[in-house]
């Protein structure tokens, strides 16, 4: 069962609008009393170039920043397009307080040898329009209280029924996962890592499930659940997208891993559990063998699907990087046992499949699929996903008052005296 909820994640910011239209008001009886000087033909030609900076700044970073959250794959601080429209909206703001002291110096002044000639001067006739400022100004402080509050569309999910499998993922972090020897699809010149192709796999496979439940399992020299069985599919992706090999005490211990990953399959009801298990090397730290988790598996009907990925003997291995940042490659010895995976899936009643590129790896993975049979599976508890609209807000805010700034400062608005 799906529901959308609308609320507020910071409430506390409503008290701003006893202050806020308060500083606001002290600031404007402050730039009442400021004497401004003489016009300025620099500060003329300049404020026109930095309005049409403005605009379009403010409207590009905001495109980029949405594109950014919206499309985000890793850490928002790693994400380019969100970086860059947040750098165009911060230079918007360090140029405004510019333009506001330009404004200041352009407005006319005159010398007249007597209040009664200033008294003959015809008033000016801005026009209807230049009721429309305030206006702006004033939406522009709604959207930023509102802003401030951190509207929110949460999406909740509560005892999901559906027709799927169960299927653990189990990932090796260990640090021979660093190597240098995948293919992406395509580009077979082309070299990448083998823990960023099988991750880079195995979220288009997680993304690409509809009715399985997924759980993910990582090790090295231990064994972790990251994510037990989910229909969440989105908490599964973000978590693969932070793992880095090197984390955990290093060595390859898949026995432990199989055994962990048995452990989360234990209770459940389906009668298709499959755990893919996703290695590049040879078991060196289990405190369980291999073969008894296999064993173990058999006798609770989950079956083990052992993806050999990668290739033994000399492989290219970072080493460090030179001054520059450049990465340097250098051949290693990898040990790999593929007879001990082979031994694993034919315990298991599984099979065992090699992938030297993602191409590959893609097609082994739905292999696994096609061996399995559906069930009828219960996703039980509550899961709730938090959409954060408060951007949009503030962006409203920055248009508002740039429509404010331009209507104020056009010349066929401006009244005199």
């Amino acid at each position: 069962m799906r529901s959308s909820e609308f609320h507020y994640a910071a409430p506390w910011a409503w008290t701003l609008l006893c202050v806020l239209p308060a500083v606001l008001l002290a600031a404007f009886s402050r730039s009442l009393r400021t004497r401004r000087g003489p016009p300025s033909a620099a500060g003329e030609r300049l404020l026109p170039a930095i309005l049409i900076f403005c605009v379009p700044a403010t409207l590009g970073g905001a495109a980029l920043s949405f594109y950014g959250l919206l499309g985000r794959s890793g850490a928002l601080e790693e994400n380019p397009f969100f970086l860059g429209g947040i750098g165009l909206l911060g230079a918007v703001v360090l140029v405004l307080p510019l333009a506001l002291w330009l404004r200041g110096r352009l407005n006319p002044v005159f010398t007249l040898p007597t209040a009664g000639l200033a008294r003959r001067v015809p008033s000016g006739r801005p026009g209807v329009l230049r009721l429309a400022s305030p206006f702006f100004r004033a939406l522009a402080v709604v959207l930023l209280l509102v802003g401030l509050a951190r509207p929110q569309v949460s999406t909740v999910e509560s005892d999901v029924y559906t027709e799927g499998m169960d299927i653990i993922i189990t990932l090796d972090l260990s640090t021979t996962m660093r190597a240098v020897d995948f293919s992406p699809p395509g580009r077979a010149s082309e070299r990448l890592s083998r823990i960023e192709g099988a991750k880079q796999v195995i979220a288009d496979f997680i993304r690409q499930r509809s009715h399985d439940r997924l759980g993910l399992v990582v090790f090295s020299g231990e064994a972790f659940t990251q994510c037990p069985l989910t229909l969440d599919y989105s908490v599964i992706v973000n978590i693969l997208q932070t793992l880095r090999p090197g984390v955990i005490e290093d060595g390859t211990a898949i026995g432990d891993a199989l055994m962990v990953s048995v452990n989360r399959l234990r209770d459940s009801e389906s009668k298709s559990k499959a755990i893919i298990l996703v290695t590049d090397g040879d078991d060196n730290m289990s405190r369980i063998a291999p073969t008894q988790a296999a064993e173990t598996a058999a006798e609770m009907n989950i079956r083990v699907f052992p993806i050999l990925v990668g290739r033994g003997g000399q492989v290219p291995y970072p080493v460090g990087t030179d001054a520059f940042g450049n990465v340097h490659y250098q051949n290693v010895e990898m040990r790999t046992n593929p007879e001990l995976l082979k031994n694993i899936a034919t315990l298991s009643k599984g099979e065992f499949y090699q992938a030297t590129d993602t191409q590959a790896l893609r097609q082994d993975l739905q292999s696994v699929l096609d061996h399995m049979e559906k069930t009828r599976l219960m996703d039980p508890g509550r899961f709730t996903r938090h959409t954060e609209i408060f951007q949009l807000l503030l962006l409203g805010a920055l248009l508002a008052l740039l429509l404010d700034l331009c209507l104020r400062w056009s010349p066929r608005l401006r009244s005199f005296p």
